[in-house]
């Protein structure tokens, strides 16, 4: 009995390493997309849960200039997260797992 070994998915996964690597930005907009808001949060958007926190968002500076610790409060209240950056890192940690898999069955 032999056995067969198809390297492509391990060649795709090669090649997606390589195009993450050369990823410098990637926007909030990508990392917290509706799709990972919607099977995470209880909002179908960033821009909802930002409206429904009440804080002003509608600049970067904005968005920067509202208290962590009320935005945690929050955020614990009405999500599965206890922060923010909670949220942020299971979100990122979702759409690099999607980068390098991206292709491959």
């Amino acid at each position: 009995m032999s056995i067969k070994y198809d390297g492509s998915g391990l060649k795709k996964l090669t090649e997606n390493v390589a195009k993450l690597k050369d990823t410098n930005e990637v926007s909030f907009a990508e990392i917290l997309n509706d799709e990972f808001m919607q099977r995470n949060t209880p909002f179908k958007s960033l821009n909802e849960l930002f409206e429904k926190s009440g804080f002003k968002h509608s600049t970067e500076e904005e968005i920067a200039d509202i208290p962590d610790d009320l935005f945690n409060e929050f955020i614990s209240a009405n999500t599965q997260y206890k922060t923010f950056q909670d949220l942020q890192v299971s979100a990122m940690t979702e759409f690099v797992r999607n980068q390098i898999l991206k292709g491959i069955k």
